[in-house]
């Protein structure tokens, strides 16, 4: 019987165990290797689906230029408040974006997150 495993140039009871008690702890050994990447991949996505929506790019976008309030936003894309305010509401809960209070004024600026994120898509 050739032992060559054929993912690899390993030995198949290195790579693939066929005893049942090496073959569990391998297992087991390749869940816990693979949770960092699982738990990346759902950051990436949860961010990724944060910016599936053209509104939020360019709140972003704006923020990116310099701080504004909501009013001027809602202006800028033509929508109305409340619909700007749940974008701020699920940028900043994100960690993308941040508020000031300015009396009875919120401002809102980029994060440090917000600019990492944007320059991921940039040249």
């Amino acid at each position: 019987m050739n032992n060559k495993c054929l993912c690899s140039s390993k030995t198949a009871e290195i790579c693939c165990p066929s005893d049942e008690k090496l073959r569990k702890k391998w297992l087991l050994d390749l869940e816990k290797e693979h949770d960092p990447l699982r738990q990346t991949s759902k950051e990436i996505v949860r961010k990724l689906k944060l910016l599936a929506n053209s509104h939020r790019i360019e709140i972003l976008l704006m923020l990116e230029q310099r701080e504004h309030c909501m009013d001027e936003m809602a202006r800028k894309l033509k929508t109305q408040k409340s619909a700007v305010s749940y974008h701020l509401m699920m940028l900043e809960k994100n960690g993308m974006i941040c508020k000031i209070k300015r009396s009875r004024f919120a401002f809102y600026s980029l994060s440090q997150e917000g600019e990492k994120t944007l320059s991921l898509f940039r040249d």
